[in-house]
Parts: C-alpha cells; structure tokens; sequence
C-alpha cells in the first residue's frame, strides 16, 4: 500500500493514465467532451483517487492512439486491489479484528471448525467465508501469474510490454461491412478493441495529423485528424460510397482526435482509399500505400 493508503495498483495505472493523456494532448474539458466521463471524473481517475471504468480506459488508448493490451492488465490488478478482491473480499483500507494490520493479497489461512454431530473436531470444514477468502486470493495469483507469463512484468516490477487486446468490442454491438457504413466507429467499437490499424497517416503544420484507419473486425475505414484546426474538414474517399466527412467544430475538437464515418471496404478496396484534408480552402488528399504504418 501506498503512504495514502492506496493500493501501489492503482498508482500504477494512474501514471500510466497520465501518460496516456498527455499523449493526446487534452485537457480535463477536452476528455470529458470526447467521453462519456466527466471531467471531475478524469480528474479522480488520472489522480488514482478511483479506479475508472474499464471502458474509460480503453477509450483513453484510443484517443492517445496506444495498443490497450498493457493500460487493461494495470487496470485489471488495479481493479482487483481496489474492490478488495485481492484481499479476500474487503476493499482497501478495510481493519477487522482478525486482521488489523494492512491488508495484502496472500491467502489468509484456512480457519477450521468442527462439522455439526462431530464435536471432537474429527470431521472438519472450512468456517463460512474463508473459503471465499482463499479463493479470491488464489484469483488474484492466478491473473498475475498470467500478466507475467503475457510480459506485463519486467524485472524489478516495471512494466514494459503489451498483452493482447480483449474480445472485440465491435463483435458485440453487430456492426460488420455495409452495416458500419456511415456510423461512428468509436460508438460502435470498431476504434476501441482490437485497435484498429493506420492504413497511412500524414502530417500538415501545426501538428495535425490525418490518418487513415481501418478496424478489422468491422471490415471498415474511416479518416481520423489529431489536432486540427477549428474549420479544417476531413474526409474518407472509399469506391462505391460517396464522401464522408467530419468538421473540427470548436477548441475541443481542435485539441483532441475527431473521426469521419465509417465506410465499408473489401480487400480490394483498401489499395484505392483516400483521405482530404481541407483546411482554409485548400485541399490536401493522400491514398493507402502498400501496408500499415503503425
């Protein structure tokens, strides 16, 4: 536990959060336009006075444009310490008499009672809410031992690698081919889990960056600009689909990621996609190169 009584877990994630956050380059305001999540609510949540949704997470790797593998597995051991899962069931902080020093995540040890008709104790079962105890303790190992073996633990406890990314998210909402088209592929989770690949990006001053993004699952593209300008449009070119495209609006728009979208695109597609940036009456247009550029 931390000086403030908080798990090392969650101070973890926190930092790593932060990171995150200052990667895209928002402010509090900024998230909570771009999310469901207030801004009282980022602020707890970068602060480790909370541990967030797992949903807010994600959505936070997809505005700094981060793979979700590493933030979900600090989120997951984060999770665990802060709901008292860790500790057999008692949230962080929690003193009983039979524990009244600071709770940890080893397994308390089996108490025993004598069964009902055995009083000599020959017969023995687990007292209630032990076993839960144990249990929850051996969950807890279980997922560590799983994040080391994924190469989420380096030596001296730092955290260097990605796990793979969960189910996807687009799966579960229905959205595949020409259904995605003209839908937001944020809502729909096709730029949330598994992140979806950068077809081709672009630079243009002022550090705006247009890219072109494809999420697999989906079976769709979409344009995406990082930091534009308030006025720039952007717009996803794909054969057989009129353009779509997206407007930064307002100073939010402008300091964060914004997403044309979505259009349905065949493998043979993918070769001809372009993308616009129209910016102060200009317009600035690039296609698809020959793969990713992540």
């Amino acid at each position: 536990m931390t000086t403030n009584d908080r798990p090392v877990e969650c101070d973890r994630l926190a930092e790593a959060l932060r990171g995150l956050r200052a990667r895209t380059g928002l402010s509090l305001a900024a998230l909570s336009a771009k999310t469901p999540y207030s801004k009282s609510s980022w602020e707890r949540y970068l602060n480790g006075k909370t541990v967030p949704p797992r949903q807010a997470v994600m959505e936070l790797c997809e505005l700094a444009d981060e793979r979700s593998g590493r933030p979900l597995a600090l989120w997951e051991l984060a999770e665990a310490a802060w709901s008292g899962r860790a500790a057999g069931g008692r949230p962080p902080g929690t003193v009983t008499e039979a524990d009244p020093g600071t709770a940890t995540a080893a397994a308390p040890a089996p108490v025993w009672e004598a069964a009902p008709g055995d009083e000599d104790g020959g017969g023995r079962r687990l007292r209630p809410g032990t076993l839960a105890a144990v249990l929850g303790a051996a969950a807890v190992v279980a997922l560590g031992v799983s994040l080391a073996a994924a190469g989420v633990f380096g030596a001296g406890g730092g955290t260097h690698a990605e796990a793979a990314p969960s189910t996807p998210a687009a799966a579960a909402k229905g959205c595949h081919g020409s259904s995605c088209t003209g839908k937001d592929p944020e809502a729909y989770g096709c730029g949330v889990a598994p992140p979806p690949v950068t077809l081709r990006k672009e630079r243009f001053p002022g550090g705006t960056v247009v890219k072109i993004r494809r999420g697999v699952v989906c079976g769709a593209v979409w344009a995406r600009i990082d930091l534009g300008r308030v006025g720039d449009r952007v717009e996803i070119l794909v054969p057989r689909h009129a353009p779509l495209r997206t407007l930064v609006k307002d100073k939010y728009d402008a300091q964060a990621a914004i997403s044309t979208p979505m259009a349905d695109a065949t493998q043979d597609d993918l070769s001809q996609v372009r993308a616009c940036l129209v910016r102060n009456g200009e317009r600035h247009c690039f296609g698809t190169g020959a793969g990713a550029v992540r």
